[in-house]
């Protein structure tokens, strides 16, 4: 098992996925294919939410909060947190279509609960990052309200 390991807990197993096609050997094929290829995406999918996490918190961070306006409030960060997982969402979705061959019908679902998973370490990515900024002194115009201490 590979990178897959990530989406452990939002997946069935390999086992329970293919136990279902034991007793069609065409689907069987095509159900342990489609496994294997997603196991192969997954390090694209980690790649995805990995970039996507910390491009936005270093927008958020050194890009938005230059523009004119009072953007200092922590509901500017968790908007910008909402898109960071919308848009994992979507990238996801989209990277997997073009990956992952396989005619089962169940590709569509399989996807969706990855790219769901993914928005969720996004926004780890995203939070973490975030906690990182705020406490070492790089010049932001951002409010620091993660930061710890003084």
């Amino acid at each position: 098992m590979g990178l897959l390991d990530l989406y452990k807990w939002g997946l069935p197993s390999q086992a329970e996925h293919l136990n279902r096609y034991r007793d069609n050997e065409p689907l069987y094929n095509m159900a342990r294919s489609f496994w294997n290829s997603l196991d192969s995406a997954s390090i694209y999918f980690m790649i995805a939410f990995l970039a996507i996490g910390l491009a936005i918190v270093c927008f958020y961070y050194y890009g938005y909060n230059k523009w004119p306006g009072r953007k200092y409030k922590i509901q500017h960060w968790a908007l910008w947190l909402g898109i960071t997982a919308a848009l994992t969402v979507a990238a996801t979705l989209i990277l997997g279509a073009a990956i992952v061959s396989s005619n089962l019908q169940e590709k569509f679902g399989f996807l969706l609960r990855i790219s769901l998973i993914n928005s969720v370490y996004s926004i780890l990515v995203y939070f973490i990052a975030s906690l990182i900024i705020c406490n070492i002194p790089v010049p932001t115009n951002a409010y620091r309200f993660l930061k710890i201490g003084k």
